[in-house]
């Protein structure tokens, strides 16, 4: 099969909902398909450069390419599931590399009829290994090994003989029902991220017609999955456990009972967003923004994500350990959009960034201080982290704020 022959499908594939409108996706499925055609297939510094605008671009640091590759070729998937799914004639890129491949369409096989005692034994039967492969993970972990060390960042919690708590930043929504028509809808509004703003927004409400009120639920968003997993695989491989609530049900008379983990993006943190002293971190809620001030001459940089967090952008992170108020201590992993807040976390968890962080610490201060807080920039791409870098690492000291 000859691959020019497919070049009528190329904008075909672009231009259907299943692929996206990505102006991004569509330059590189474009380019793949090219350098295919002349057979000149581009490596990763290739398409860096030349998709992606970074000259300066090393594989071993980033993970770009291979995740915005990745991600095409779930859209090529999905396209071919639904709008493509009669197409005589596909491509697809091979794992591996950057070459489009032809593919002919697979033909469906006959299937004699199945009766429903057979549907639901097999349903069962996978039912029955994604169990058993769990478990089987699971007690690969042994909580005799653990995941951390107990002398580097884990120590105190490691240590520590109170419950712990997981705080998930959660999103605030209410209902909005018009009256003239009769139709009630939610809304979800990122300048309203508390109960407390919502009543401030409602006193100033002046539309007619209509009737606002909060309501009994809120959303997470998609990383607070992630945060769980990777959490759970280090407690778990410790043999200890944590209790879960989201910011919107925390209770203010748990802050000095339990040792705290807080993650979400900063303006979802309420009484965490402005809750230590002595920071030089300050979050600007007006702008989304953090604000650092620089120790030598005291001037404030200003830090804001930049880009489409659905395609490439860079957002900023902040990792800290605060005292809390009864001997309890309290960790903060957080972001202005959920790629910091992600990497963050992913600084306290991932082994290799872990040593990394603890590494520059130490070299920064001679040891592990006490209380610390670490600010990030980093490079996502769909609201995933790709890469990161520190920025500012500091020594914290005294109580936290009342």
């Amino acid at each position: 099969m000859v691959l020019e022959e497919y070049s009528i499908y190329i904008d075909k594939i672009i231009g259907s909902k299943s692929f996206g409108n990505s102006t991004t996706y569509a330059n590189l499925l474009r380019y793949l398909f090219r350098c295919t055609i002349e057979k000149n297939v581009p490596k990763e510094t290739t398409i860096a450069a030349e998709i992606f605008g970074k000259n300066d671009f090393d594989p071993s640091q980033s993970t770009l390419v291979r995740v915005y590759v990745y991600n095409l070729r779930k859209k090529l998937d999905a396209y071919y599931r639904h709008e493509g799914e009669k197409d005589e004639k596909r491509i697809r890129i091979p794992k591996g590399g950057y070459a489009i491949a032809p593919t002919p369409r697979k033909k469906e096989p006959v299937h004699t009829s199945v009766s429903i005692g057979k549907k639901w034994g097999v349903s069962l039967g996978i039912a029955l290994i994604a169990s058993f492969l769990l478990n089987l993970y699971l007690a690969s972990l042994e909580p005799n090994r653990p995941m951390v060390a107990n002398n580097g960042l884990w120590a105190d919690l490691i240590a520590s003989e109170l419950p712990k708590m997981l705080i998930l930043g959660d999103l605030f929504i209410y209902n909005e029902h018009d009256t003239a028509i009769q139709l009630t809808r939610s809304i979800r509004d990122p300048s309203i991220n508390s109960l407390e703003e919502f009543e401030a927004f409602r006193s100033s409400h002046t539309r007619t017609n209509t009737e606002i009120g909060p309501l009994s639920y809120t959303h997470l968003i998609l990383g607070s999955a992630q945060w769980i997993k990777k959490l759970s695989e280090i407690f778990y491989s410790l043999n200890s456990n944590y209790t879960i609530r989201t910011m919107s049900r925390f209770n203010l008379k748990q802050l000095q009972d339990y040792d705290l983990m807080v993650v979400g993006m900063q303006k979802t943190l309420g009484v965490f967003k402005d809750f230590y002293g002595n920071s030089a971190i300050e979050y600007d809620a007006e702008n989304d923004a953090f604000l650092y001030t620089e120790k030598e001459d005291g001037e404030v940089v200003f830090y804001k994500p930049s880009g489409d967090a659905d395609s490439y952008h860079t957002d900023y992170g902040l990792m800290a350990k605060v005292p809390g108020p009864n001997n309890n201590t309290i960790y903060i992993f957080s972001g202005l959009w959920d790629t910091g807040a992600t990497q963050s976390l992913k600084n306290f968890t991932d082994a290799a960034l872990l040593s990394r962080t603890e590494s520059q610490m130490r070299a920064e201060f001679g040891t592990l201080p006490k209380y610390y807080e670490v600010f990030f920039e980093v490079n996502g791409i769909d609201r995933m982290e790709l890469s990161s870098k520190i920025l500012h690492i500091n020594k914290l000291e005294g109580p936290a704020k009342p």
